[in-house]
């Protein structure tokens, strides 16, 4: 950059070192963190951000520990981000006690935990099979003056579902429309998703019409599912509420295929 008579700042900087942890060069990231130390350039909240969530990913416990020490000794002080960065790395890396030991202390710091915090862990313990641990969090959520989103529900749905508690799912859902929170397309493909892999066919035929009556479209991964999961007959009486997914999501290979049987 400064050879091509480009004078280097943060902004520059955070974006090379995101390139180059989002193309797992976390090394050349690590040196050009270590350049704008050298040359007078202070990392921001961001910086720390974008290079933990790389580190995180790579699996490089250590280098982020370190990092993250270095910050707390002469850095600047952490953000929501930060911390949201920080607690997806550490449930991502089975690190749960640490997550949940994390969220605890956020509030001495004076940042407030948000939902999307609530959220990340809330899916950390349901992948780590903490499941008691999961409905006091969620319970929790509320009593912190917190109004849980789309996103935090179909994340409690799915761990649900991962733990084969399908009519506690059921149950979820009911709840999170009763409060004023409607599923969204991401949400219908978990919920589907769930019932299929559970062998529950009716009531994940029912879902995906109500999908298909609130104007969403099922992902490729849910419509290939279906292709595997239904019989021919069961496919075939699709039709009427998937005729249209090639127009609408495009010439993608699962909605080639389903039309195929579908019009067989």
């Amino acid at each position: 950059m400064v050879d091509m008579g480009f004078e280097p700042n943060v902004i520059s900087c955070n974006i090379l070192i995101d390139g180059y942890c989002k193309n797992r060069k976390l090394d050349e990231a690590l040196l050009l963190f270590e350049k704008m130390n050298q040359n007078g350039l202070k990392p921001t909240v961001v910086t720390y951000s974008i290079l933990l969530r790389g580190l995180y990913r790579d699996g490089r416990m250590k280098t982020a520990q370190r990092f993250l020490n270095e910050m707390q000794n002469s850095g600047p002080s952490p953000d929501e981000v930060l911390y949201s960065t920080i607690l997806d790395g550490l449930c991502k890396n089975g690190k749960i006690v640490e997550a949940m030991e994390l969220l605890e202390s956020v509030e001495g710091t004076g940042v407030l935990p948000n939902v999307e915090m609530y959220t990340i862990l809330l899916h950390g313990l349901y992948r780590g099979g903490r499941l008691e641990d999961a409905i006091k969090l969620f319970n929790e959520i509320p009593e912190k003056g917190l109004v849980p989103n789309v996103v935090t529900y179909t994340t409690r749905i799915a761990g649900l579902f991962h733990h084969r508690m399908s009519l506690e799912a059921n149950k979820l859902i009911i709840q999170m429309e009763e409060n004023g929170c409607l599923p969204n397309s991401r949400t219908y493909d978990t919920v589907i998703k769930g019932f299929l892999e559970g062998k529950e066919i009716e009531k994940a035929l029912l879902f995906l019409r109500r999908m298909r009556e609130r104007k969403f479209v099922p992902s490729d991964s849910v419509v290939s599912l279906l292709v595997n999961t239904l019989s021919t007959d069961e496919l075939k009486n699709l039709e009427l509420f998937l005729s249209d997914l090639v127009i609408v999501e495009g010439n993608t290979e699962n909605l080639k295929n389903l039309r195929g049987i579908c019009a067989a």
